[in-house]
């Protein structure tokens, strides 16, 4: 059950944030310049800061907490290549973030936090606010529990920067190395020194069919001349449920017949749920009650992986192409039916 973070726990965060904003870390860092923190032995558990604002626009701080949210970030800068929409990298993100934004961009409880801590913005960029992104969801104000990992993710890297600052030393970022903050519970001290990144591009997850009786099962599915165009896209809901912590914006798995355009499946997926778990099933679906396509077509790497064992076993054809038109078409009429 989600719990709110006090008015004090609110005071601290806001107040390291504010410290933060004096050393104007911006002007140190690009966005693409990691600093890693990590204060037990796990690296794993590194929280991973990218500072936003030095090309202009928006000024910000942004946490990934672990390996896996990391590889978002990687999502992130590597979203052209994989052809990715900015929708779908940004509904896939895991971080906390704090902004100095317009007054406009935050809701009326955020407003309210601030008046009651006693702080007063005035300006473009100024307006102090934070968020949480995780998948599933809409971005939401940070519950207690992130107020508090928040606080001490800034003060580490307020740490961080001070040292940075005054040592004038040099990290190679552009060749994917990181400033890396490391604390030492033995001695009680800090370390600053450069690392390489854990990772320098998207990591694709591996879905695995292990049931050997499905496998051979799929292997006796008749072949047709069906083509299929497969993926998963984010939709613009935001569902209110009282089972939900926070608004879930769901996404959905659509496989659309290629030539004819009909939906053959459209499943609109719960927050818990794994999209590409779910594509990989309706494709499933489809092939033991229509029989295997002669060809399915995907936009992007990810669902490419997603679906490259049930072809490969099936024996159909896996084409990334640049673009699904009959999807985006079905998406549009729906679109339009629904205005």
């Amino acid at each position: 059950m989600r719990k709110e973070a006090t008015l004090e726990e609110w005071a601290k965060l806001y107040e390291t944030a504010s410290r933060i904003r004096e050393l104007e870390p911006w002007k140190l860092f690009w966005d693409l310049d990691i600093i890693g923190i990590r204060t037990g032995d796990v690296p794993e558990e590194t929280a991973f800061c990218s500072i936003l604002g030095r090309g202009g626009g928006c000024y910000g701080i942004v946490v990934y907490e672990g390996y896996e949210a990391f590889n978002g970030f990687m999502m992130m800068t590597m979203q052209d290549r994989l052809n990715l929409s900015l929708e779908y990298v940004m509904a896939n993100q895991r971080n906390l973030t704090c902004y100095w934004g317009n007054r406009a961009e935050l809701s009326e409880k955020q407003r309210k936090t601030i008046k009651e801590l006693g702080y007063q913005y005035q300006g473009r960029n100024s307006w102090l606010y934070f968020m949480s992104y995780e998948p599933g969801y809409s971005p939401y104000n940070m519950d207690q529990d992130e107020v508090l990992r928040m606080t001490e993710h800034l003060e580490h890297l307020e740490k961080a920067v001070v040292y940075y600052k005054e040592s004038a030393m040099q990290i190679d970022f552009e060749h994917g190395a990181m400033l890396s903050a490391v604390y030492s519970a033995e001695e009680e001290t800090w370390s600053y020194r450069e690392e390489p990144l854990p990772f320098a591009s998207f990591h694709l997850g591996n879905l695995m069919i292990t049931d050997d009786e499905l496998l051979d099962d799929l292997k006796k599915v008749p072949r047709t001349q069906m083509i299929l165009e497969a993926d998963v896209r984010i939709t613009g809901v935001e569902i209110r449920d009282k089972s939900y912590d926070k608004p879930g914006r769901p996404s959905a798995s659509i496989l659309v017949e290629s030539v004819s355009g009909m939906a053959i499946a459209c499943e609109l997926n719960s927050p818990e749920t794994d999209a590409n778990v779910c594509l990989a099933e309706a494709v499933i679906g489809v092939i033991f009650r229509m029989g295997a396509p002669k060809e399915i077509r995907v936009s992007n790497i990810i669902i490419e992986s997603v679906l490259e064992q049930i072809c490969e076993v099936c024996n159909i054809k896996l084409k990334r192409v640049k673009r699904l038109s009959a999807i985006d078409e079905f998406l549009e009429m729906m679109d339009r039916y629904q205005s």
